[in-house]
């Protein structure tokens, strides 16, 4: 079955790279008019552009995780511009604070909180103000990209799994909170996915590690994530609601058996 988005409005952040990037594309192919949230204006405003050059509807605007008045500022816009928000995809994160991400003795307490903000307070933000918008139209869809760091041990990336399992708590709240009216919503914990960041730090990521815990023949690709996002945001998965879903090709049944990732 064909992925048909026709006639929803929905708001991608982190929306100009990796598996937001994929996802816009995707999206627009399937008839959504996607506005694309990000800090980058000159890469939001090019991928938009090429988007549009393609037969899609798509547009950028400010989205930072990071700022509370423009992620206000983002959801009234599109909600006054386009009548409504059928769907919010909270993908970004800051990735660079990975590198300092260490364990709960040594990783600094400013990275710790810059992680949480980036990575669980903009989600909550976000939702916050797109919310009340989806209220009064009688429903909508929000995603959120997890991480199967929130739900399996590490040595380090101490920040980074408090902020994704607080993702995942935020998914179970909304749901249950606004279930009744029509507002949905899950989020998905990738494997090890090679985006366009991954394979730039391939010499240095233990690739052949996450294969051989992957029973799938491969790792994954942005597709893979996008794909499931895009199903979330349709009519058929009406049902589904409150769900962290993984997608990794089965790497969380072997993370279970061993009983911890290696960092």
């Amino acid at each position: 079955m064909a992925l048909d988005l026709s006639g929803k409005t929905i708001v991608i952040l982190g929306a100009s790279q990796g598996i937001g990037a994929t996802a816009s594309r995707m999206f627009v192919k399937a008839g959504a008019n996607v506005v694309l949230g990000g800090v980058s204006a000159d890469r939001g405003r090019a991928f938009a552009e090429e988007l549009k050059s393609e037969g899609g509807r798509a547009e950028w605007r400010p989205g930072d995780l990071n700022d509370e008045a423009c992620l206000k500022a983002l959801m009234d816009g599109v909600a006054a511009d386009h009548g409504r928000i059928d769907g919010l995809f909270n993908n970004g994160a800051d990735l660079a604070l990975l590198e300092k991400d260490g364990d709960a003795v040594s990783t600094d307490l400013d990275v710790f909180e810059r992680t949480l903000k980036a990575d669980l307070t903009g989600y909550f933000l976000a939702c916050r103000f797109a919310i009340p918008h989806m209220l009064r139209q009688g429903g909508g869809s929000i995603v959120q990209t997890s991480s199967q760091a929130a739900s399996f041990s590490d040595p380090t990336m101490v920040a980074y799994s408090c902020a994704k399992a607080g993702v995942d708590a935020l998914t179970r709240h909304i749901a249950v909170r606004w279930g009744k009216q029509n507002i949905r919503c899950n989020a998905i914990q990738p494997g090890m996915v090679m985006t366009e960041k991954a394979w730039g730090m391939a010499d240095i990521l233990p690739l052949d590690l996450f294969l051989s815990r992957t029973p799938a023949p491969r790792l994954g690709i942005p597709e893979d994530i996008a794909a499931l996002a895009g199903f979330l945001m349709t009519d058929e998965a009406a049902f589904m609601n409150g769900q962290v879903l993984s997608s990794d090709g089965g790497m969380h049944i072997v993370l279970n058996h061993v009983g911890t990732a290696e960092g």
